[in-house]
């Protein structure tokens, strides 16, 4: 018979050490991705909330820099009537956001696309408020509307991302 070498063919390893590096199953996916998506769409809902509650008791005359910010309001006023409608959708939409995220944070995947796809129908809204803002020069109060467009934008973005998708499994 033909003597091998203990240097030639397979490396060798101690026992009880298992398997070289490079074999075994590979390192399950970190569930960081879905977290901070998650912690994200929840900043969105506080948002909606917090917008909402302040234009709530007087209408949309209490604050009006907030105001602007309201799901709808920057429709035309045969649209939108008197503003109560555009209360009532951002309090329906961060309760929807708020929903999704608990399904996000249990780490159910169609949940991060619905959100996904409900934050870039919003994201659309709000260009289109902060150039009607911009146009009507209401250019003083495009800041909160524009922090909601970036705050929506960036958890919509960050919703798609492969390692979010990852971290769903």
């Amino acid at each position: 018979m033909w003597a091998v070498h203990p240097n030639q063919g397979w490396p060798q390893q101690p026992p009880g050490y298992g398997p070289p590096p490079g074999w075994g199953p590979p390192p399950r996916p970190s569930t960081a991705p879905a977290f901070l998506a998650g912690g994200l769409w929840l900043l969105v809902s506080v948002l909606c909330f917090v917008l909402a509650g302040l234009n709530t008791a007087d209408g949309v005359r209490q604050t009006p820099e907030a105001a602007v910010a309201l799901l709808g309001l920057a429709f035309p006023r045969s649209v939108i009537g008197n503003g109560d409608p555009a209360i009532v959708a951002t309090y329906v939409a961060g309760g929807v956001v708020l929903l999704f995220t608990a399904l996000v944070l249990a780490r159910l995947g169609f949940a991060r696309w619905i959100l996904a796809g409900l934050g870039f129908l919003v994201v659309a809204y709000y260009v289109y408020a902060v150039i009607r803002l911009t146009i009507n020069h209401g250019g003083t109060l495009i800041i909160v509307p524009g922090i909601a467009l970036m705050l929506w934008l960036t958890a919509s973005m960050v919703s798609v991302l492969p390692p979010v998708g990852r971290a769903m499994r």
